[in-house]
């Protein structure tokens, strides 16, 4: 009899070996289960923390952007605004003229006016316009802003002779 109550303390023993290995290897479990939650959350966070900074860095650079793009579109109003004053003087000179001078300073008046009409109409394009749109159209809005400058040129000269 004590021979089997032996073995019943032995498989009792051995039971609670194993009971104890399961505990430890649950306990184990939940340790890394616990340290893999919080690497996906530190990394979870450092990707919200980046992606944070992200945003930032674009929109500090649209509204460097943008405020750029506002300087060329002031900047070429300017000049517009410049040849128009100096346009209504030539206009008011031509209707003073007489014979060919006058048909002729018509017809540098009627080019100049179609020359402005298509560089504001660039200029109010590049309000709407965006990326590589945005830089073609600003460099076409150059050109027929130029190309007021050089009708305005004409025009005066038409007057002179």
């Amino acid at each position: 009899m004590k021979l089997t109550s032996i073995g019943w303390v032995m498989g009792f023993a051995a039971l609670g070996l194993m009971a104890c290995d399961k505990a430890g290897d649950q306990a184990k479990l939940d340790q890394a289960k616990a340290e893999a939650a919080t690497k996906v959350a530190d990394a979870d966070r450092e990707a919200n923390e980046k992606k944070l900074a992200a945003e930032r860095e674009l929109a500090t650079t649209k509204a460097k952007l943008e405020g750029d793009r506002a300087e060329v579109r002031t900047a070429l109003h300017k000049e517009l605004a410049a040849d128009d004053r100096k346009a209504l003087d030539l206009k008011e000179r031509a209707a003073k003229a007489t014979g060919k001078v006058k048909l002729n300073a018509q017809a540098a008046s009627a080019e100049y006016d179609k020359r402005r009409t298509a560089a504001e109409r660039d200029i109010e394009s590049l309000n709407t316009a965006s990326g590589e749109a945005w830089e073609t159209l600003k460099a076409q809005t150059r050109r027929d802003v130029d190309s007021v400058k050089t009708s305005l040129d004409a025009f005066d000269t038409t007057l002179s002779h």
